[in-house]
């Protein structure tokens, strides 16, 4: 059995991280102001692995959360 080490590298474990946090961030500031965040991957022609675009969308939130 093969396993397969999905740890980021020391470096890429603080970009992680600051990514989180902002992320974090910006789920609570959306929620206050009574909004939602949405980000997707986009895919882009020709279709293959690894080509596509992050995309976000914000809208109101709907009553009754």
């Amino acid at each position: 059995m093969h396993l397969i080490d999905t740890t980021p590298a020391p470096s890429r474990a603080n970009d992680i991280i600051a990514l989180q946090m902002a992320a974090q961030h910006l789920i609570e500031s959306a929620r206050e102001r009574g909004l939602v965040v949405t980000i997707d991957l986009k895919p882009i022609a020709p279709l293959a692995m690894g080509r596509y675009e992050m995309v976000y969308q914000v809208r109101e939130a709907r009553s009754g959360r």
